[in-house]
Order: C-alpha cells, then sequence, then structure tokens
C-alpha cells in the first residue's frame, strides 16, 4: 500500500475517532440534561436545541472540505471564547 493511501487511510480513521467521541460527548450531555430537568421546562427545550444544532453544524463540517488549519483556527476561537465567558465573566460580576 502506497504512503499516501496509509496517511489518508490514517486521517479517516482519526476522523472517526474524533466523530465517535463527540457523538458520546453530546449524548452524555443530553443524558444529563434528561436526569436534571424537567421535559417541559424552557432551558431544558433551548439546551436540546442547541445540542441538536451542534451536532448539526458538526456534521456538516465533517461532509465538507474544509481547510484544515481555518478549522483549527476557527475551533481556537471557539475555545478561547468559551474559556473566556466562563472564567472572566465570574471575576467581572464578584
Amino acid at each position: 500500500m502506497p504512503e499516501v493511501e496509509k496517511k489518508k487511510e490514517s486521517d479517516l480513521e482519526k476522523a472517526w475517532e474524533y466523530y465517535e467521541k463527540i457523538q458520546s460527548a453530546l449524548t452524555g450531555l443530553f443524558e444529563i440534561l434528561n436526569m436534571s430537568m424537567d421535559k417541559n421546562n424552557i432551558f431544558y427545550q433551548c439546551a436540546v436545541d442547541n445540542l441538536e444544532n451542534l451536532k448539526e453544524t458538526i456534521i456538516d463540517m465533517l461532509q465538507r472540505d474544509y481547510n484544515p488549519a481555518e478549522i483549527k483556527r476557527k475551533l481556537r476561537d471557539l475555545e478561547f471564547d468559551v474559556k473566556k465567558s466562563l472564567f472572566f465573566e465570574k471575576e467581572e460580576k464578584e
């Protein structure tokens, strides 16, 4: 098997592993919501909607041929924004 084909197969296996991790995380979050919130609660409904949108967006990203460097940059920006909102906004409120 040529080296290029091995790399593509390896990349595909990694992508599949990442997809399975994402799917597992989304399922876990959904299960937590089911255990801790009333299904008629508006916040429950909003959280489920957000999880579904996240899942659809991830699937869309995996189906398209985006530039990997661009995706990495966007994910880093997203990670920074999430960490900023989780840690720094708490300090501002205090």
